[in-house]
């Protein structure tokens, strides 16, 4: 994306000083933030506005564009580095942009400079030996789970939390909506079941936050465009309860929550979610 045309990143990710914002107020609750932001890049680039000069944080992530850009690949991840252990010091608005696009470029590089990929492991797994060891930080969790996902990596993520859960089941339970996208992407469904929780719960705070959605995108400048994003949303949310009550031997509960669903959203995706 052209750096002159690009939203700027730091406003779009939260309700800012200029007046716009990515989200509605209750979907960026902390217990629910990790499922915001996987659809937070595309939230992004449908957000426009300007929030005034670059700080030293974005910046660095330009820099790291531009640096690639130009073969200059050993500068562009020392900026990376510098933007994924700084740039919430600068502002911590920058959660999502950091587990989101900053991560997507990083990893972009790597194919190009295999180093910076042996670089985002390595971090990965410093944090991964502070979660092992004891250290119950949901943001820490957060950023093993979030580079394992553009890494393409989900097993490593199911292998940590099976171990946080023999270790630490309370803070496992806290972190399921971060691991429940690994934990079903590698058929550990008996294992999500566990943290699942009330199914009828989890799919009506799904519901409201949707509803949340759908008013803001009435008010949004992009309102289609937000509008799919939030069904993007809710369906995959809906799609994972469904899936592990499914894949679990809950098929009654599935099919509860799939006619539920169809009230809210009706769509071929939440239709083919349960195994014929």
């Amino acid at each position: 994306m052209n750096s002159s045309r690009r939203p700027n990143m730091r406003c779009a990710s939260r309700r800012s000083r200029c007046g716009c914002s990515s989200r509605p107020s209750r979907a960026g609750s902390l217990g629910l933030f990790g499922e915001m932001i996987r659809a937070l890049t595309f939230l992004i680039l449908v957000t426009m506005c300007s929030c005034g000069q670059k700080d030293q944080a974005e910046d660095a992530l330009d820099q790291a564009r531009r640096l690639a850009s130009e073969g200059k690949f050993e500068e562009a991840l020392q900026k990376h580095i510098w933007f994924h252990n700084h740039a919430l010091e600068v502002d911590p608005a920058y959660y999502g942009v950091r587990l989101s696009f900053a991560l997507r470029d990083w990893v972009e590089l790597g194919k190009k400079y295999p180093a910076a990929l042996t670089a985002l492991r390595k971090i990965r797994d410093e944090k991964t030996s502070r979660l092992v060891t004891g250290q119950a930080d949901r943001n820490l969790f957060h950023d093993v789970e979030s580079i394992n996902e553009y890494l393409d990596e989900s097993a490593a993520t199911v292998e940590l939390f099976k171990k946080i859960e023999v270790a630490q089941p309370d803070f496992a339970a806290s972190v399921y909506d971060l691991a429940d996208k690994a934990l079903i992407a590698t058929g550990e469904y008996a294992l999500a079941k566990r943290y699942l929780g009330n199914p009828i719960t989890r799919f009506e705070t799904a519901k409201r936050q949707f509803e949340d959605g759908m008013r803001y995108a009435k008010t949004s400048q992009k309102d289609d465009a937000s509008r799919r994003a939030f069904e993007r949303i809710f369906t995959d949310r809906v799609v994972r309860i469904i899936r592990v009550l499914d894949k679990s031997g809950d098929q009654d509960q599935a099919r509860e929550i799939q006619s539920k669903a169809l009230v809210v959203l009706d769509n071929s995706t939440i239709r083919n979610a349960i195994s014929r």
